[in-house]
């Protein structure tokens, strides 16, 4: 029984054939399947040997297909199997037959013309990505300033006149008793009503924030202004994509009332550590101009999506491609 699992008779021999007939005589032999080759330099490195150059551009040629694969990977394509070794042999013989050439191509230019076609696709491939990214970020952008004019509006409509009220209310007796007194210090003509409600504005910060930086966000703009800011926070229903890593995250408006000109530079830098979006708003009470800024960008959000879409079919489409022919190029 041990000798089933001998091996057949072998004979060594040695081949001398010339450079040029060199790959098509070890392509026919290889088809054979009865040949086992030996390396006679076993002691060399592989930036010793004769064809390192030819091994490095293969190498190179496999980071460009592993790179496909990834793209491919990303819209959940499979990539198309390229069969057993006969399958694949007779499949390269035939598109070679129907290529129409009059004469049969070297290693060397099956190499380069692989290179080629390869590097074409390649520099496609990472123009579109990067042209993608591009885009998803302006998108990201017209969707968080939307956002946040819609929910200031909404804020300075509802949450706002209802707490000037409620100062109002609370501040109405401690005037009263001190009605006299301040006529006698100040005289009616030096304390206006203007004066008074200019005193009480309060400039704002407004922008998008991660959810999950919310708690951390606020605290940490607790403890650098002590407490002298009013912060609040409507969320976004619509994920934002990442631009780089295209997952999906939580994101959330923030609104920021503030007095002093100190404060108002340490808000921006805890705004610039928490990587949150700042937007400049108009003025509120202009109704019309917050409303044609709202019409707007919504048009701008319509046509940035329209384009965004269009960049991502092509994508599809191309890796599409590449998942058909990844494996038969491996």
């Amino acid at each position: 029984m041990v000798k089933w699992f001998r091996s057949e008779e072998m004979e060594y021999i040695s081949l001398i054939v010339n450079q040029d007939a060199a790959h098509d005589c070890l392509a026919d032999l290889g088809r054979l399947g009865v040949i086992q080759f030996t390396d006679l330099n076993p002691d060399l490195t592989p930036f010793q040997r004769r064809f390192v150059s030819y091994v490095k551009r293969c190498d190179e040629l496999e980071r460009k297909l592993r790179y496909f694969a990834g793209e491919c990977d990303k819209f959940n394509l499979t990539l198309e199997s390229a069969g057993d070794v006969d399958t694949f042999l007779e499949n390269a013989a035939a598109s070679g037959a129907a290529a129409g050439s009059t004469k049969d191509q070297t290693g060397a230019q099956l190499l380069e013309t692989l290179e080629t076609e390869l590097e074409g696709y390649e520099n496609q491939l990472k123009e579109l990505n990067s042209y993608s990214e591009k885009l998803t970020t302006e998108y990201n952008e017209k969707v968080e300033l939307q956002e946040v004019l819609e929910k200031a509006r909404r804020f300075f409509m509802t949450d706002a006149p209802r707490l000037a009220v409620s100062e109002m209310t609370t501040g109405g007796p401690e005037s009263g008793a001190g009605d006299d007194k301040a006529e006698g210090l100040l005289g009616p003509e030096d304390a206006p009503g203007a004066a008074r409600d200019m005193d009480m504005r309060f400039s704002s910060i407004t922008g998008v924030v991660a959810t999950e930086e919310k708690a951390r966000f606020e605290r940490m703009i607790f403890r650098a202004t002590r407490g002298n800011c009013y912060v609040r926070f409507a969320p976004i229903k619509q994920p934002i994509t990442d631009p780089s890593s295209g997952e999906l995250i939580e994101k959330c408006v923030f609104i920021v009332f503030y007095k002093s000109v100190s404060i108002e530079t340490k808000l921006k830098k805890i705004c610039d550590a928490f990587d949150a979006h700042r937007y400049s708003l108009p003025d509120m009470d202009d109704a019309p101009a917050v409303d044609r800024m709202l019409t707007e960008n919504a048009q701008e959000l319509v046509d940035s999506r329209t384009v965004l879409l269009k960049n991502q079919d092509t994508r599809f489409r191309l890796c599409q491609m590449l998942a058909r022919h990844t494996e038969r190029w491996t």
